[in-house]
């Protein structure tokens, strides 16, 4: 006879979760893998060797040792810290050990570069994914006798299978010192390999029964004939690859929902339901129940290409089966702690995986709050399975925050409704997908039962696209990953301790506090922005912002993602334009990122530039490129835009041809004249410069180079600032000291961004108001 707990009642705070000792335990085995795996990077990045300090193992653990005895002097008057301390010193320990293990299996791993590639066998270790240098996977290099020697990162022109055998000729070299590198190397990988040719390639070696099958339900789904069918194969089969690159995953991403597109922890745990379920009403014993389960969520996980999330929530779920079978009451906090701790000492560069910290830190939340949240939504007056629905998502959402605002830059606002709407939908897909996609494997004949999975996986991408088509669904959110950690984990903190069954008026109250903020915040950068201009910081690119209350403009879109993080940090969420000076890829590389991340109403180039626009950059476009000629003008609030160069049609192609913009506001005493001039230089700046007349300030040409201007320009300008907008290093050596140079002659005081951060220029009376990102104000 089971003996269940009772549920609270609906008007009963639910009781306070348990925080275990294990949870301290997990903390501290996270924490030393942390450190440890950081000190290995770099110390492979300086080159000594051994990577990984043996002074900082050793400190940790002496730490790990003093935690472990600390806890025998308190077992008898502190039991509850002394516990706690037991754990922090067991996993920390196991963890420190582990990471050694982990540095030292990696150091050796990368002999592999010593050799051709053609000396070992290439294994294909994960799904495919295609990117603009063709198709790029993990490849595990062995010996012929069959060892592994290294994992490698692969680009190749053509796409492999996964599991598949190749010999290739290729070039490996050492990962660099880039944060994509440290990524690769936290997985495991040593090296990045160019496959050059593959001279002879065959099935996977070892039998792999669950691969085949894979593959023959894979092709039965054929995930490149639509979105939808695309769909299905990343929930039923976990090969998203198909819906990369698609509008559909842009806007599943905008709308919060890329987490239901692949298999994760979710899809795990409704076919362990499903599967409970049905052994259930077979009357199957308690013990053959937990290990069918156990195995068939170990299949599951082998067939859907061992995704990490589900790795992990795999072993979470075999944990908790593991202490039913002990006669103990399956916990979900310390399944969790173990889960990580584990991880920590297996493959501690784990800890630094985003995925891994998101499954984390969303499982903890919804095991703490998830029960409580629920309580007060349905306090309020909402019905139970929508405030159950809304809780998970919400403590999700929480939890993820932190993390995610500082590595994606952007905030889905619709994510709480979007799962609301979209989730019944998928878990219905996912249902109906694992029913009907292996029996259409089986018998082709039957291909038609997908019929039912892919009008709900329609449904889904039709309810994604429309939701991500709200007003602001999705906007740029800048934020530091520790303010965004202070301003959501610190009041979770103090929720946590008070744990107050708050009245239904002080919840509604509290939310529409929360919503009332947002929308006050939205509003009023979006109707209300103060007169500005600002030459923001894109590395070696330009992205120059014109902003007056609800209007926006944006001169050049930087050369990568950066000018969303920039506008971002610029509280800009829509531009009514874009205007691209020229066709350098530093001035228009960023726009494919920055249309998908905010509206933009119209884009602009010079007369007779329109038909040169880059063939990648047309397809991503939501409108019709307009031309601009010499004498128009773009009013931007108060702002008044006029073109002043080039004075006849131009290709775009070239320097001289930039779209050259003199930018006057004035109202009442105040007043500001910015000269933008994208890449021109001296020879065209002659050209144009009496017809400007004075300045207040000249945005350099190019980044400020030796050309951009000389003592005749700037003497008929006669800025009060130059600023040049030019990349941290980089290789043409801008700005020039002969145009900084230049610039001090005249009296001007000059800013780089590389150095000033974005520079912000207001309307002043009798000047202008400079204030700079990095403490060049």
């Amino acid at each position: 006879m089971r003996l269940r707990r009772p549920r609270p009642a609906a008007d009963e705070i639910p009781p306070r979760p348990y925080i275990p000792p294990s949870a301290f335990g997990a903390a501290a085995a996270l924490g030393t893998a942390g450190l440890l795996a950081e000190s290995a990077w770099r110390g492979r990045a300086a080159g000594t060797a051994p990577w990984l300090d043996g002074a900082h193992v050793v400190g940790a653990l002496v730490l790990c040792a003093a935690a472990l005895a600390a806890s025998r002097a308190l077992a008898v008057p502190h039991p509850h810290a002394a516990a706690r301390l037991r754990w922090m010193g067991a996993l920390g320990l196991l963890a420190a050990l582990g990471c050694a293990r982990w540095a030292h299996a990696l150091e050796a791993s990368s002999a592999v570069l010593e050799r051709p590639v053609s000396a070992f066998v290439l294994e294909v270790a994960s799904d495919p994914t295609e990117g603009a240098f063709g198709w790029s996977f993990t490849v595990v290099a062995r010996d012929d006798a069959g060892r592994a020697v290294a994992r490698m990162r692969a680009t190749a022109d053509e796409r492999p299978a996964r599991g598949e055998v190749l010999r290739a000729v290729g070039r490996a070299k050492a990962l660099d010192g880039s944060t994509w590198a440290r990524s690769r190397l936290m997985r495991g990988e040593v090296a990045q390999l160019t496959v050059v040719r593959v001279l002879e390639r065959s099935p996977s070696r070892a039998p792999d029964p669950l691969g085949a099958l894979r593959s023959r339900v894979l092709a039965a789904i054929d995930p490149r004939r639509s979105p939808a069918r695309a769909l299905i194969a990343g929930a039923v089969c976990g090969d998203d690859s198909a819906l990369d690159g698609t509008a559909a995953a842009d806007d599943f991403a905008a709308a919060g929902l890329s987490h239901l597109v692949a298999v994760s922890g979710g899809h795990l745990v409704l076919v362990a339901a499903l599967l409970q379920r049905a052994l259930q009403r077979a009357r199957a014993p308690v013990g053959a129940r937990n290990a069918g389960l156990a195995a068939a969520m170990t299949a599951y996980v082998v067939f859907c290409g061992c995704a990490p999330s589900a790795v992990r929530s795999a072993a979470m779920a075999c944990m908790g089966l593991a202490a039913g079978a002990g006669g103990r009451r399956a916990h979900s906090i310390s399944a969790l702690a173990l889960t990580c701790a584990g991880f920590a000492a297996i493959d501690p560069g784990a800890v630094f995986d985003l995925g891994f910290q998101l499954s984390a830190a969303s499982v903890l939340f919804i095991a703490v709050f998830g029960r409580y949240l629920s309580f007060l939504l349905a306090r309020t007056g909402l019905p139970h399975g929508v405030s159950e629905a809304l809780s998970l998502t919400l403590a999700a959402q929480w939890a993820t925050l932190p993390l995610t605002l500082p590595a994606f830059g952007t905030l889905s606002l619709v994510a709480p409704l979007a799962n609301l709407v979209c989730g019944p939908l998928m878990s219905a897909m996912l249902v109906c997908g694992l029913a009907t996609a292996p029996a259409a494997a089986a018998v082709p004949a039957l291909s038609c039962v997908l019929a039912v999975p892919e009008a709900l996986a329609q449904l889904s991408v039709f309810a994604a696209a429309v939701l991500a088509d709200l007003p602001y669904a999705s906007i740029p959110f800048s934020a530091s990953a520790a303010g965004a950690a202070a301003a959501l984990y610190l009041p979770a903190l103090a929720v946590f301790l008070a744990w107050r069954p708050w009245s239904p008026r002080a919840v509604s109250a509290l939310a529409g506090a929360l919503v009332a903020a947002g929308a006050g915040w939205v509003g009023y950068w979006t109707l209300a922005a103060p007169p500005r201009v600002t030459v923001m910081d894109v590395g070696q690119a330009d992205s120059i912002l014109v902003r007056d209350g609800a209007s926006s403009l944006l001169v050049d879109a930087g050369v990568d993602g950066r000018v969303v993080d920039a506008l971002a940090r610029n509280r800009v969420y829509r531009l009514d334009a874009v205007v691209v000076t020229h066709w350098d890829a530093d001035h228009w590389g960023g726009l494919p990122d920055l249309l998908a991340a905010v509206d933009v109403g119209a884009l602009y180039v010079a007369r007779g530039a329109a038909g040169s626009a880059p063939t990648e950059l047309l397809q991503s476009l939501p409108c019709e490129i307009s031309e601009l000629g010499y004498g128009d003008r773009l009013a931007v609030g108060g702002f008044s835009c006029r073109v002043v160069w080039p004075r006849a049609p131009v290709a775009g192609e070239e320097n001289a041809e930039s779209l050259v913009l003199d930018v006057r506001y004035r109202d009442g005493g105040r007043a500001l004249s910015v000269l933008l001039t994208g890449d021109a230089e001296a020879p065209e700046a002659e050209r144009f410069a009496s017809e400007v007349g004075d300045v207040d300030v000249l945005k350099l040409g190019h980044h400020g180079s030796a050309a951009s201007v000389d003592a005749s320009v700037l003497s008929v300008l006669d800025p009060e600032v130059a600023v040049a907008s030019a990349g941290e290093g980089n290789a043409y050596g801008h700005p020039a000291p002969a145009c900084t140079q230049a610039v001090a002659a005249c009296g001007a005081r000059f800013l780089c961004t590389i150095d000033a951060g974005d520079v912000e220029l207001a309307p002043a009376e009798g000047g202008v108001g400079v204030s700079a990102g990095r403490g060049a104000g």
